[in-house]
């Protein structure tokens, strides 16, 4: 049955889709790539209670004397000696709270005079046992769940693993995707053209489009439209690759051979032709080891949006992510006019203030038109207006 929407044919996908084996990498070497298992916390975060502010630590109780001598420092990355009765301890941000201490009073609360302080009677009123305080494993206790399995390794992950991951972590290898490019009328990017003839600018689109820190992409040398070089490609590539992407040949004419060849070598085809605009014609399949195959259509704002929106997803999950982040909402702004019974996609440029506008092409090979944009809205069937819709950027 034809799935009725993208997030259905994805999810079809996803389902039969498996990940690639794991790696141990060094953590310097770990940027983007997939954490393989679950990340639990070895100890308590803080592992102790620390101060949160530059300052004293001192004992609430002693503030009443007004002036209390300063009997040390507290070193950052250190054990802390005890507090005295009756003194402060100089403390840093991050410094361990030293025993005997339940508050840290900040610096700039404080009149220091050589080797005292001395609180103001309006500050020290305000003082609570535990200001500026961080307590032992507020931020989680020992054995915490850190990250998720299936987490890619961004900024803001990478703290936490080097705090608490085993040297080297354990990480999915890199997704071995080959991109095979289909079309008799082909001539490589930047050749002289004849009229007839189409510079190829799919195979350069998907290297940039499926980059990601778990891929190693290949673009394989480009197939005539001739059905026993098709299988032998297609053999091929999917012999040395966790994934394939082909552009081409996938539509309904007498020289579209790919659905055909895909199937002769093994493919599952988990459906052909969506009712999607552009990229009608796309197929989406798994190969043997639940290796994902999206055959796309051949001109390049189908090329564009069918990888962006299916082929990037696919490829993410053959790396072992579990949630591929979803796409933002704009709105449109003039509004949308006209509507199809199909989930349009359809090129927007952003505006300063947030919102889109529409860019107007004149079909799905206007390369011109599609440089000008910054990705696409995806306008459910019937719908227009302003929105807002969801928003792919490229």
């Amino acid at each position: 049955m034809t799935p009725d929407s993208p997030a259905a044919a994805l999810e079809m996908l996803r389902q039969r889709i498996e990940p690639v084996g794991t790696e141990r990498i060094a953590i310097t070497e770990a940027a983007g790539r997939v954490l393989a298992g679950p990340l639990w916390a070895d100890r308590p975060s803080p592992a102790t209670d620390v101060s949160a502010m530059d300052g004293f630590a001192v004992r609430l109780e002693d503030l009443a004397c007004g002036i209390l001598p300063i009997a040390g420092e507290i070193r950052i990355g250190q054990c802390p000696a005890d507090l005295g009765p009756g003194t402060a301890l100089r403390i840093v941000t991050g410094g361990p709270l030293p025993p005997g201490a339940d508050t840290v009073v900040r610096r700039e609360d404080v009149e220091e005079d050589g080797g005292t302080i001395r609180i103001p009677d309006a500050k020290r009123a305000r003082l609570e046992i535990g200001a500026d305080i961080r307590r032992i494993g507020e931020n989680g206790g020992a054995g915490a769940l850190v990250v998720a399995a299936g987490t890619p390794i961004t900024t803001a992950v990478a703290g936490g693993v080097a705090s608490f991951a085993d040297e080297p972590i354990e990480v999915r290898r890199r997704v071995r995707v080959a991109v095979l490019v289909t079309g008799d009328e082909l001539v490589s990017a930047g050749a002289p053209a004849t009229p007839w003839q189409v510079r190829d600018s799919n195979g350069p689109t998907l290297r940039i489009a499926l980059d990601a820190p778990w891929v190693t992409l290949r673009v394989l040398p480009s197939a005539r439209d001739d059905e026993r070089a098709l299988r032998q490609a297609i053999a091929l590539a999917l012999e040395e690759s966790d994934a394939l992407v082909l552009t081409g040949g996938v539509s309904m004419g007498v020289r579209d051979h790919v659905p055909d060849a895909l199937r002769a070598a093994g493919v599952d085809v988990l459906f052909h032709r969506l009712p999607i605009r552009p990229g009608k014609p796309l197929l989406g399949g798994v190969a043997d080891g639940g290796r994902p195959v999206l055959a796309l259509p051949g001109n390049p704002i189908s090329v564009l949006v069918t990888a962006r929106r299916f082929a990037c997803a696919s490829i993410a999950w053959r790396a072992g992510v579990t949630r591929v982040v979803p796409p933002g909402l704009v709105r449109l702004a003039p509004p949308a006019s006209g509507t199809i019974g199909l989930w349009w996609h359809r090129p927007v440029r952003l505006h300063d203030d947030g919102t889109a506008e529409l860019v107007a092409t004149r079909g799905s090979g206007d390369v011109v038109a599609i440089a000008r944009s910054d990705g696409f809205v995806e306008v459910p069937p019937g719908a227009s207006g302003e929105g807002p819709f969801p928003y792919y950027a490229w």
